[in-house]
């Protein structure tokens, strides 16, 4: 071996023990290992998926990770946790902040979340017992609101059923008064008919006495006066019998709204409802706590998932965009077209930088036969335009899941403006067609809007319609 080449092997060997040391000290000063820390410890009855190396968090910040986790030797201990934060954070760390599992990210790993304490709180020490906050099940939560509304389903039923028994019972008293009140008018109306006559002979009485003819003999000997007299009598003897049967009904009517406890059966109903409102109320306080309460609720957490959420997608999307361009995948963008089909412009399209190592295989479909105008003037596809399209993507089919597929969409109709967006809604109406009928990869699937574009036609009038275009592989 010669110098040179002894030279090359050392420096590399040499290189090589340089980017060993780098990297276990890149993966220590990760794991947070060459900082100051403490060692504390909480407790918890349900974990929720946390476990040992879990990342630990203050106030949102990295602090430290877990260290380990004591499994309970009786069924009502709890699960008891060690983990390390580092000694930066000790001020922040008071003897009432405390310990919860949060949802980190878009994947959903967990991590010990510690919240700062209150000034007034003595601070913590190395080994101390942190309080803690169980975690909350959205699916125990949501199974608990079920049961919920099935209490409140099941009292609204019997109040209802309550409630149109009280109606009926309400409806034959109120049939019951209307009788009695109509035998009464009748009773009254003949009264007062035998009293008018009544008061025609104490008149005629009146007369004769005034007249001198011996109105008191004649009245004691009057036959058909002292007949009127006996009927008058026996009418107000049958009145009294029918308001004395009134009476009785009424008697009646209260003694069976209080054997069926109508009374009481309201009053439970109405602490029922009142029980259920209060339940209702503490699932709300559960899922979001009062204003000024230092508590997290469920509404919280979910509002910080999804901000986490859209985070990591932003970060993926650029890790994405990166990719694109590395050396080691920029071939495989490169047969793609190296384009985002969603966002492709149409000076780049025609410039045939879509694919350009690829050909290119053309399937034209007239307006006419694919489209047709419903009530609102848009445009959707017939019967007939959806068998044609899958006779001219039939030949295409055992290719296009994994090649690139565009649809061109063509009219001349209206401004610039208006040709765009009609072109454009023909291609994605039968894009979205071809995606959801043929199952094909909707990011191989693209549309694009040409607009107006001169035909082989007669005077090479703009083409009406759209075209498939299939990119299949060149044949060597």
């Amino acid at each position: 071996m010669t110098a040179s080449r002894k030279i090359i092997v050392g420096l590399f060997v040499i290189g090589g023990f340089v980017l060993f040391a780098l990297g276990l000290f890149w993966i220590g000063d990760r794991r947070l290992l060459f900082s100051e820390s403490l060692e504390l410890e909480t407790q918890f009855a349900n974990l929720s998926g946390l476990k040992t190396g879990s990342k630990v968090m203050v106030s949102g910040m990295d602090a430290g990770e877990v260290l380990v986790i004591h499994v309970p030797t009786r069924p009502q201990d709890k699960f008891r946790v060690r983990f390390r934060v580092l000694s930066r954070f000790q001020p922040m760390l008071r003897a009432d902040s405390t310990a919860s599992i949060q949802v980190e990210g878009l994947v959903g790993s967990k991590v010990l979340q510690v919240e700062a304490g209150s000034e007034t709180a003595p601070a913590i020490k190395a080994g101390s017992l942190l309080p803690s906050r169980e975690p909350i099940e959205i699916g125990a939560v949501i199974q608990q609101g079920v049961d919920m509304i099935k209490k409140v389903d099941s009292a609204v039923d019997e109040v209802e059923a309550r409630v149109l028994k009280t109606i009926d019972i309400v409806t034959e008293v109120g049939e019951r008064a209307q009788k009695v009140v109509t035998n009464v008018g009748d009773d009254a109306e003949e009264v007062f008919r035998t009293g008018k006559k009544i008061a025609r002979d104490v008149e005629g009485i009146v007369d004769g006495v005034r007249a001198g003819r011996g109105v008191v003999g004649k009245l004691l000997n009057d036959e058909q006066l002292a007949a009127r007299v006996g009927n008058s009598v026996q009418s107000m003897e049958t009145t009294a019998s029918n308001v004395s049967r009134v009476s009785e009904d009424v008697r009646k009517l209260a003694a069976d709204i209080e054997s069926r406890n109508l009374g009481e059966k309201f009053q439970r109903t109405s602490e029922n409802v009142e029980r259920v409102t209060a339940q209702l109320k503490d699932i709300l306080a559960e899922l979001r706590p009062a204003g000024g309460s230092a508590r997290r609720g469920l509404l919280d957490d979910v509002r910080v998932t999804l901000e986490n959420a859209r985070e990591a997608t932003s970060d993926l999307a650029e890790n994405m965009e990166a990719l694109k361009r590395n050396f080691f995948f920029r071939g495989y963008f490169n047969q793609r077209g190296f384009f985002d089909l969603d966002s492709v412009s149409l000076e780049d399209y025609q410039a045939g930088r879509i694919a350009p190592r690829r050909d290119r295989q053309h399937a034209w479909l007239h307006a006419a036969d694919l489209f047709q105008r419903d009530a609102a003037g848009q445009e959707t596809l017939t019967e007939e335009g959806i068998r044609k399209l899958g006779e001219a993507i039939a030949p295409f089919l055992r290719h296009a899941p994994n090649t690139l597929f565009m649809v061109e969409g063509y009219t001349g109709r209206g401004s610039e403006a208006e040709q765009f967006l009609l072109s454009r809604e023909r291609a994605r109406t039968v894009r979205r067609f071809l995606v959801e009928r043929f199952g094909l990869k909707p990011n191989y699937v693209g549309a694009i809007a040409m607009g107006a574009v001169a035909s082989t036609a007669p005077g090479g009038a703009p083409f009406e319609g759209v075209a498939l275009v299939f990119f299949p592989e060149k044949q060597k």
